[in-house]
C-alpha cells in the first residue's frame, strides 16, 4: 500500500496540466476570432465593391449610348453635379455625356467614401470594357491595372474586383 506522503501535490500538477491546456484552446480560439474578424472586413468590402461596380453598369445600361462619355468621365474623375431639372422626380436636365459625368460623380464620391477607386479598363482578352474597384492595399488606374489582374487572372492577394460589363 502507498503512503499518502507519495501523492502530496499531484493534485496541483494535475490542475497546472490542465491551466496550459485550457489556456493553449483560449489562445487558439482567440486566433481564430480574429480571422473571422478579418474575413468578415474582406467580406463586407468585397460586397461594397459589387454594389459599386453594378450600380455603375446599371447607370451605363440607361445612358447606353454615351458608353466612351462614361469610361471618360470615370477615368478622369470628371464632375457635373447640374444634372437635374426637377427634384421631385428623377429627370435628367442634360445630354449623355453631362449624364455620364453627374453619374461619374456620384460613383466616385461612393468610392471614395469606402475608400475604394473605380476606373474603367479594357478587359483583357475581349473587346468590352471591365469595371474595375480596388480597395485596401491594391491600387489601380486607367493605364495600370496589374495589380488587380495580370493575363487575365487575379494577382494573388489583390484586393479588388472585375465586372466585365460593355
Amino acid at each position: 500500500m502507498m503512503s499518502i506522503s507519495y501523492q502530496r501535490g499531484v493534485g496541483m500538477i494535475e490542475v497546472l496540466v490542465a491551466l496550459v491546456i485550457l489556456a493553449i484552446g483560449v489562445l487558439g480560439f482567440s486566433a481564430l476570432q480574429l480571422r473571422a474578424m478579418e474575413a468578415t472586413a474582406e467580406a463586407t468590402d468585397r460586397t461594397m465593391a459589387m454594389n459599386l461596380a453594378r450600380d455603375l453598369a446599371e447607370r451605363i445600361r440607361i445612358n447606353r449610348l454615351g458608353l466612351n462619355s462614361y469610361i471618360t468621365a470615370i477615368n478622369d474623375k470628371k464632375t457635373e453635379t447640374g444634372c437635374l431639372g426637377s427634384t421631385a422626380i428623377y429627370e435628367p436636365d442634360c445630354d449623355r455625356t453631362k449624364m455620364a459625368d453627374y453619374d461619374a460623380n456620384e460613383i466616385i464620391t461612393k468610392a471614395n467614401e469606402k475608400g475604394q477607386t473605380i476606373i474603367m479598363h479594357p478587359c483583357d482578352g475581349s473587346n468590352r470594357s471591365c469595371i474595375y474597384v480596388a480597395w485596401g492595399k491594391t491600387t489601380i488606374a486607367s493605364d495600370d491595372v496589374s495589380s488587380c489582374m495580370s493575363s487575365g487572372t487575379y494577382v494573388p492577394d489583390a484586393q479588388c474586383i472585375v465586372m466585365e460589363a460593355f
